[in-house]
């Protein structure tokens, strides 16, 4: 009897671990995608063409002097939204509307 009560009570909280991790699975799904074009809540605009970090720019990002970096958006207040590191002259975007997204949820998202 006492055996059969502690198999219970494992299948039980079992079932409630997984109930609890299906939820926040589910809930991680929907929030995922639905700030990807405006994080942070604030606008961002396109550059034009291949625009890189000033100096006072990658301080205030923490990147190194050596470091280049290119703008790829900013923000309403003109501070860097986007940028990517620069390894080599093959990674400079030349036209930044041929980016496409990393994540397929991302491609969703955009439509």
């Amino acid at each position: 009897m006492l055996k059969n009560k502690k198999n219970i009570i494992i299948a039980g909280a079992a079932a409630l671990i997984l109930i609890t991790a299906l939820v926040l699975a589910l809930v991680n799904r929907r929030q995922t995608g639905t700030n990807n074009q405006n994080i942070g809540g604030t606008e961002t605009t396109p550059v034009s063409g291949p625009e890189f970090l000033t100096t006072q720019e990658k301080a205030y990002l923490n990147l190194g002097d050596n470091v280049r970096a290119q703008v790829l958006s900013r923000n309403a207040s003109g501070a860097p939204a986007v940028y990517k590191v620069i390894k080599t002259d093959a990674d400079i975007i030349s036209d930044i509307s041929k980016i496409e997204p990393i994540s397929p949820r991302l491609v969703e998202a955009a439509k």
